[in-house]
């Protein structure tokens, strides 16, 4: 099952409840077409590895302060956490990766591989992939009175195709 974080407090909660558990934040905004793309595939994760896995989903345009903390700026971005240390962070709606990073770090070798991940990323945002991804964001303007919001898309042929079909 995906659970919908409310508020900050919320995620707290969530990620205490969790334990030992992987937890895997999805942040998304209603807007975004890769987001609502991989969202089944997302809960087929989540029902797959309900015994050793959480499955947040954390609105972006409802939990700036979220977003915020975790320097999110595409969606979807997907953040691996386990006993309270981020494993992992990509961008975009690639259906393997996520596929295989739930699969990584719920193994037995996932601690293994974070220590290796921790060790190679210098920061939170390193390594991000930008493959079907959407930004936002307040636009450029010549004009200091104007300040519009620009949302970005980028998606394979692939995912274009889908959506098309939508």
């Amino acid at each position: 099952m995906v659970y919908l974080v409310r508020n900050k407090d919320d995620l707290d909660q969530q990620l205490a409840l969790a334990e030992d558990k992987l937890v895997v934040i999805d942040f998304y905004a209603n807007w975004c077409g890769p987001c609502k793309i991989i969202a089944p595939k997302l809960e087929e994760l989540a029902q797959q590895y309900s015994d050793r896995a959480v499955v947040l989903k954390v609105n972006v345009d409802d939990n700036e302060d979220i977003t915020v903390e975790y320097n999110v700026t595409s969606m979807p971005t997907f953040v691996f956490i386990k006993g309270g240390e981020v494993l992992e962070l990509f961008v975009g709606g690639n259906s393997d990766k996520l596929a295989k990073s739930m699969e990584k770090f719920v193994g037995d070798v996932a601690e293994a591989d974070a220590a290796e991940h921790r060790r190679s990323s210098s920061h939170l945002g390193a390594g991000l992939e930008s493959e079907d991804a959407c930004s936002a964001g307040p636009s450029a303007s010549s004009s200091d009175s104007v300040n519009e919001d620009v949302v970005i898309c980028e998606l394979s042929e692939h995912d274009q195709e889908a959506v098309l079909e939508h």
